[in-house]
């Protein structure tokens, strides 16, 4: 059991570190490049650490591989990409932070997981010390920006209760399976979005320690290490670690990007793991 919540706590961690690095690589890429790139990072990296071929499964798994991929990869990603352009990673985070309370509705509605009140209780503790660490910032508001955001936490909700049903495969196998049905579906979004990207800007330094970051640790290990922290705590006990991401976004930012840590950030950050801790996310 701690093993589970160490590995949701690392999880959480670097996928929160990955808010700043997606930061950093907007300024020269657009969110549909730095997509493309990060999937095409982390399934390379998960072929040279596995390099075995996947073998073709009954339809319906391979439909909850394809759906897990659409949710999880594509549209997460995709819609935090082109939100991150627009506003700044810790506001996004907060955003994020809501994914749990839809992994959970889902969980509870087709009966995944049994229903049990302290984790509402807990949700609106954490919710309103959400409230308080994006206090100045609830006024600047943006429909396009927030909307993106919104469905971006509503996949990841989708997507980690579709990983319930993938845990009885190999943690890489389903993670390589995962991205490549990824990279398959951004082909259409060519058609879409530009896509030009040169060797240079790729191989500056700043650019391509950030790139490698998002690939290896947030599409690759990071995945991995999910599921077999999903496979000991369940759905909704793994997914309460996400409360954390503002927190820990918000401390990464104080560090790398020198944002200010305010007072109510201090009390917002309390609220949020007292609920945690309501929502019985330690048996």
């Amino acid at each position: 059991m701690v093993k589970g919540h160490f590995l949701a706590f690392l999880c959480v961690f670097i996928w929160s570190s990955l808010y700043i690095s997606t930061k950093i690589l907007t300024q020269s890429f657009s969110g549909f490049e730095i997509l493309v790139m990060q999937l095409l990072i982390g399934y390379i990296f998960l072929w040279i650490i596995s390099p075995k071929f996947c073998k073709v499964l009954s339809f319906k798994e391979e439909a909850i591989f394809a759906i897990s991929s659409l949710f999880g990869i594509v549209f997460y990603n995709l819609f935090l990409n082109l939100s991150m352009e627009l506003f700044a990673p810790f506001n996004i985070s907060v955003i994020i932070a809501t994914a749990p309370l839809f992994s959970a509705i889902i969980s509870f509605i087709f009966g995944f997981e049994k229903f049990y009140f302290s984790f509402f209780v807990g949700f609106v503790v954490s919710m309103a010390g959400i409230v308080l660490l994006n206090f100045d910032s609830i006024s600047k508001f943006d429909v396009y920006r927030d909307t993106l955001a919104l469905l971006s936490s509503v996949s990841w909700g989708i997507y980690a209760v579709l990983v319930a049903k993938l845990l009885k495969f190999d943690f890489i196998f389903c993670v390589r399976k995962i991205l490549f049905f990824g990279i398959i579906f951004l082909i259409p979004l060519f058609y879409f979005f530009d896509f030009n990207v040169s060797l240079d800007d790729v191989l500056d330094v700043r650019i391509l320690v950030n790139l490698l970051f998002v690939g290896v640790f947030s599409s690759g290990i990071c995945f991995v290490l999910w599921f077999s922290a999903t496979s000991i705590l369940g759905v909704i006990k793994t997914n309460l670690y996400v409360y954390l991401t503002p927190v820990v976004t918000a401390l990464v930012a104080y560090f790398v990007l020198d944002d200010n840590f305010l007072t109510f950030e201090i009390f917002g950050t309390i609220l949020v793991v007292v609920g945690l801790f309501i929502s019985k996310i330690l048996p």
